[in-house]
């Protein structure tokens, strides 16, 4: 007796055998399956082909889920790390690094008070020009003003010409997610612990964060002299959590955002 055209398979070779032995000994089910491998198998068997193929859609079949709109995590890492770059004091032909600055909106950086307070009067007289040097120095953005540098805290905004990306900061923090400093790459005998280098001229560095407050974020990411002033990353969602500053601190996003939102307004 052949199996029934009813009969559902569970898929692939399995299937076949589930449905021959339905109706067979598992001896003759075994002889019939090798044959429909080896050679063409009779009607019955045909239908079992058919069966086992993929059904075509149908109104009522459930739809097919559309693609997630987000980026994968590596690719929101590599967005975020062409926003961050090193900030440079021109005097003349005289380059010289002077700290970290990224992106926080397409026409404003982010860095520390203190390279910025430190070059002002220069700054003012036009002795100097700041521009910082995103990703793998292929791109120079002209800094065009320095438009706060806070009174309480290591903290400066720079109006920069627009560029076509920003790192958003983050709304919420998320315990489960991994973070990092995502700073510019400098001499590799000074690569921190556990670090790993990203496209873009840029080092990753993985930590998590030990203590929250509503002025200041404590992490574990190790140091180095360029990670002082990068962002600190919610490496689930690409957006920053943070500034970050000396002696694993960081300044969290929403103060970022509460200053540059009154800045703006």
């Amino acid at each position: 007796m052949h199996p029934s055209e009813q009969a559902q398979p569970e898929g692939g070779a399995r299937a076949v055998f589930a449905a021959l032995a339905a109706t067979d000994s598992d001896e003759a089910a075994l002889a019939r399956l090798a044959a429909l491998i080896t050679g063409p198998g009779d009607p019955a068997i045909e239908r079992i082909k058919q069966l086992m193929q993929p059904a075509s859609p149908t109104p009522d079949s459930p739809s097919v889920p559309a693609p997630s709109p987000w980026k994968s995590p590596q690719e929101r890492v590599l967005a975020a790390a062409a926003c961050v770059g090193r900030l440079e004091s021109v005097d003349h032909d005289y380059v010289e690094v002077v700290g970290t600055a990224w992106l926080v909106r397409p026409d404003v950086a982010v860095t520390r008070r203190r390279p910025v307070a430190t070059a002002l009067n220069q700054l003012d007289r036009g002795e100097r020009t700041l521009q910082i040097a995103l990703g793998d120095d292929t791109s120079i953005v002209k800094v065009l003003e320095v438009l706060y540098l806070s009174p309480d805290c290591d903290l400066a905004f720079l109006r920069v010409a627009p560029q076509p990306s920003h790192i958003e900061l983050a709304t919420e923090l998320d315990h489960h997610h991994d973070l990092a400093v995502l700073g510019p790459a400098g001499d590799p005998a000074e690569a921190p612990a556990g670090s790993t280098a990203v496209a873009a001229g840029n080092w990753l560095v993985p930590g998590r964060l030990v203590e929250i407050a509503a002025q200041r974020l404590r992490h574990d990411c190790p140091g180095w002299p360029r990670g002082v002033g990068s962002p600190l990353i919610d490496l689930a969602r690409g957006q920053a959590i943070g500034l970050a500053l000396d002696g694993g601190t960081a300044l969290p996003a929403w103060l970022l955002r509460d200053r540059l939102d009154r800045l703006l307004r």
